[in-house]
């Protein structure tokens, strides 16, 4: 049913200096395609360009490039970044940040991003097919877990009216989601476009981060691992998680294997959220980590989970492989993080 491209491909991936996009970038680029990504600023290219783990692959001239988009929400942003494009991987989608105002710097471009990028790939002839990241706040609805669970098929019926304005960037974040899903289906039934689309729909996404250069952005800017780490250092965080789970590396695979579907039959979207006790974080840092645990470098914090009922088969089925584990997860951030405070674990 899943079969791959037999062709090296020309990815175009938004969101390359955030945890997930960076991760697929990566991946795309140890697979061995050609790979472009937007920035907002010339400046901001290097946090790719110059990072340790792109280093290390040792690119030949043409694999990695950059494209300046100063604003992503304009009309056309995205007509020249798509020129010779054949898949594009849409990570960058604003984030819940507390300092943002959630209608216009959450909600909005959250649908004008996505609208623009599909709107564009219509004019490009090369471009197979536009994998879009969601979260599973856009299938999961809410109030308490259902008996039956819900999947990356769900669709949640929209508010009439739908919100204009949001008083909190989580609800912000929410509607984005869960509205832009309802938009590009219906994108679909109106264009007709020569392109499919895919949604991935990740839960909490932990797992080693190579955009955290050191100790301090492990803690601050390392996207939802932040709470993982509060966790780590006997903090909670500031709300409720989804007891469902993804890791990076499952994230990032599943990108790319949705990317070269090569089949117009079964699932479009694939969730990737794996039951998870948040209760356990702890004790995989004491049975890794025992000594770190003693000397205090880790502390016991606590996550209040927000119960969720999340069919993931689907994309277990893709990857041919059952879906890494949250121990895995904890100590690939745990052992990162003391790599970069120059602790050695035991």
């Amino acid at each position: 049913m899943f079969t791959r491209y037999n062709v090296m491909a020309v990815i175009l991936i938004t969101g390359a200096t955030g945890l997930i996009g960076f991760r697929v970038l990566l991946a795309a680029l140890e697979a061995g395609h050609t790979v472009r990504y937007t920035v907002r600023s010339k400046e901001k290219a290097p946090v790719v360009t110059s990072n340790p783990a792109i280093r290390k692959l040792a690119l030949g001239e043409g694999r990695l490039s950059s494209f300046v988009i100063p604003d992503l929400t304009a009309d056309g942003a995205f007509d020249a970044a798509l020129e010779g494009v054949t898949h594009v991987i849409h990570a960058g989608s604003p984030v819940p940040n507390p300092a943002y105002d959630p209608t216009t710097e959450v909600f909005q471009p959250t649908l004008k991003m996505t609208e623009g990028l599909l709107a564009s790939a219509l004019k490009v002839p090369t471009v197979k097919r536009v994998v879009i990241t969601s979260s599973i706040v856009s299938n999961v609805p809410p109030g308490p877990p259902s008996e039956t669970p819900v999947s990356a098929s769900a669709r949640i019926p929209l508010p009439d009216p739908i919100p204009s304005k949001f008083g909190h960037v989580l609800e912000a974040y929410v509607f984005g989601k869960l509205v832009e899903l309802h938009n590009s289906d219906e994108f679909v039934k109106t264009h007709h476009p020569h392109f499919t689309i895919s949604h991935v729909v990740p839960g909490y996404v932990f797992g080693r981060n190579e955009l955290a250069l050191d100790a301090a952005m492990m803690q601050a800017q390392n996207s939802s691992n932040n709470f993982l780490m509060m966790a780590l250092k006997g903090g909670e965080p500031p709300f409720p998680m989804h007891d469902g789970f993804a890791h990076i590396d499952d994230v990032a695979d599943v990108h790319l294997k949705v990317a070269f579907l090569d089949s117009e039959t079964g699932p479009k979207d694939f969730g990737i959220a794996t039951k998870v006790d948040y209760s356990t974080t702890f004790d995989h840092v004491k049975k890794a980590f025992p000594e770190a645990v003693a000397a205090g470098t880790f502390k016991e914090g606590k996550i209040t989970p927000l119960p969720v009922n999340y069919d993931s088969s689907e994309a277990e089925k893709l990857l041919g492989r059952e879906f890494k584990t949250f121990e895995t997860a904890v100590i690939d951030v745990a052992s990162q993080y003391l790599e970069k405070v120059g602790t050695n674990s035991a």
